[in-house]
């Protein structure tokens, strides 16, 4: 059987920072594409290129996350260990 305790929950973890950051950067891009077809008098972006482009921004993003969160994640790791004073 297994323990309750013996879990890693720090690939979850991971994937739902890298999973909030992407949404984030979503919503960023389409509220910026939004923004630039309202301040044109013409249509600058269609909804086709507005799906297209969310859709590869996710994808990246999530590639660049799920790679550079475990790094910062061990950096604040590596440093709290070395900021413990021993007894």
């Amino acid at each position: 059987m297994m323990k309750d305790g013996s879990i890693d929950s720090r690939p979850r973890v991971m994937f739902l920072l890298s999973l909030t950051t992407s949404i984030v950067l979503v919503i960023l891009f389409l509220s910026g594409s939004f923004l630039t077809n309202a301040s044109k008098g013409e249509i600058a972006y269609t909804r086709v290129d507005m799906a297209a482009g969310s859709i590869f921004v996710f994808v990246i993003s999530m590639i660049i996350s799920l790679s550079l969160w475990p790094r910062i994640a061990d950096r604040v790791e590596s440093k709290e260990k070395n900021n413990k004073i021993p007894d």
